[in-house]
């Protein structure tokens, strides 16, 4: 059973034990985020199935994971564009038949947007977030819908702080990671009611920042915004990447139904709807915005 969401990060939440032997899909993982969650999976042995549109940076990604991760680990490498549709269910056909099965899949492939409506002239990039953060995972879990269901396994969807709360900057990429949030509730709802005895768990992770290339590599396409605030750095508010996807991972163990890090992030989305205008001004403070 799915944890409580009220109870989401208090340490008497059951943890299972990290399994060996696991088939793990990662998408977005010759980078970032999906990089280094590959790594964690790596380190328990599992079987990895690694997809991203890089080739040559997913063959970097094979080899790290295959230097350190434990005794065992195997490695498939799937070149995938997830906004691709009839590619994204090849892929997991070759990944099943390889492995026969698939215990977990993490959704980590995204881009980000940032930039100022009243600059945007082109509304294409509202087009382009959401055909790859919404219908991109979308096309994943059509894919791995039937194959997660018989081994009652794990979707573990990294999505945003940002599709919790709408933020200045943001308004495409709010938009797209509202419609995941949306989508993966609805779809944990309709589980427990059409398929109680298959049904897999579907963990939300909501990080805060990251030191990751996602603003480096945003888009702002089809705008005029100058000036807008630059990412931040570990230890200026940044969470490194290694601490993301390390908790990322031990938020599936613990079969979470969504969660917030840090704690701060959990507070601030829960007391938002009961104060709503003192939290927006909170939150762009501890911003800088």
């Amino acid at each position: 059973m799915q944890a409580s969401h009220a109870r989401n990060f208090f340490f008497w939440q059951k943890r299972t034990p990290p399994p060996t032997g696991q088939v793990v899909a990662i998408t977005g993982a010759a980078s970032g985020i999906g990089l280094n969650v590959a790594l964690v999976y790596a380190s328990r042995a599992s079987k990895l199935v690694l997809m991203d549109r890089d080739a040559s940076a997913l063959a970097k990604a094979q080899a790290r994971c295959e230097a350190e991760g434990a005794t065992g680990v195997q490695v498939q490498c799937l070149t995938v564009d997830v906004t691709d549709a009839a590619g994204v269910s090849a892929a997991f056909e070759k990944a099943l038949a390889r492995f026969h099965r698939l215990d977990v899949l993490v959704l980590c492939a995204g881009l980000g947007g940032h930039h100022l409506f009243d600059d945007t002239t082109d509304l294409a990039i509202f087009k382009k977030l959401m055909d790859v953060n919404f219908f991109g995972y979308l096309n994943c879990v059509r894919a791995a819908y039937r194959p997660l269901c018989d081994s009652q396994g794990l979707l573990l969807a990294v999505t945003s702080f940002s599709g919790e709360v709408g933020l200045p900057y943001r308004t495409a990429y709010c938009a797209s990671k509202f419609a995941v949030t949306g989508f993966l509730e609805s779809l944990r709802s309709e589980l427990s009611v059409t398929a109680p005895q298959q049904r897999f768990h579907i963990t939300i992770v909501c990080p805060p920042t990251v030191a990751t290339n996602l603003r480096a590599n945003s888009l702002s396409a089809g705008t005029t915004a100058t000036n807008l605030p630059a990412e931040k750095a570990p230890g200026e508010g940044a969470m490194t990447v290694a601490d993301c996807a390390s908790a990322i991972v031990d938020a599936g163990d613990r079969r979470l139904r969504k969660a917030f890090f840090p704690m701060s992030s959990w507070i601030a989305s829960y007391l938002r709807p009961l104060i709503p205008d003192q939290m927006d001004r909170l939150i762009m403070q501890r911003a800088k915005l």
